[in-house]
């Protein structure tokens, strides 16, 4: 996370230098990317990057750690919702998706998913915890063979979601994917659902 000395930036110095780590790592993965290119777009010394951030993997996951903050407030609304847990699932992949295809960011998005095995461990951070918190606490299992198989159930959902995401942003045949993806959140669906 940044260093309080990025914090107390004025908020447009702090734009200009996501701005140009967005760039950067739009262009090559987060293990690829110059700091160099950063600070020389940033317009900002070596040191000063240092006084920000440990090192480009903490500005990266900053970075990702405020995208995923509003899918993550997102998500825990719809389990709070009806307490489906496979339509939130499906429903996170949805808005994962249409980010990545509709947002002004949409190459920032693909680069950094057709990047996350190398990446994966700062990919969502406490709020990979906080939504599954709040998948635990929320989701309904009346009609689960078992309710203690909810964190292995979670777990599995995640894992396919995860792959999911990257191979329809990293394809193109996002419909054709989308189907896929849906084909396995029901196998899993039927597997662990009473008759």
């Amino acid at each position: 996370m940044p260093k309080q000395t990025f914090l107390n930036l004025p908020e447009s110095k702090k734009q200009k230098i996501l701005e140009a780590a967005k760039n950067e790592f739009s262009r090559v993965s987060v293990t690829e990317a110059s700091i160099n290119n950063i600070i020389t777009e940033a317009n900002i010394a070596r040191g000063s990057f240092y006084q920000y951030f440990e090192n480009k993997q903490d500005l990266f996951g900053f970075m990702l750690s405020k995208a995923n903050e509003k899918v993550k407030e997102k998500v825990e609304e719809k389990i709070k919702e009806n307490g489906d847990i496979f339509e939130t699932f499906i429903f996170f992949y949805d808005k994962i998706i249409k980010k990545c295809k509709d947002n002004k960011d949409k190459k920032f998005y693909k680069t950094v998913l057709a990047n996350l095995r190398a990446n994966d461990n700062i990919v969502l951070g406490k709020a990979e915890e906080e939504i599954y918190t709040s998948l635990q606490e929320n989701t309904d299992t009346t009609n689960f063979k078992n309710k203690e198989d909810l964190p292995v159930l979670i777990e599995m959902l995640n894992a396919i979601t995860r792959w999911a995401i990257i191979q329809t942003v990293t394809s193109n045949n996002i419909e054709g994917m989308r189907d896929k993806y849906i084909k396995q959140i029901n196998y899993v669906k039927y597997g662990i659902l009473k008759n």
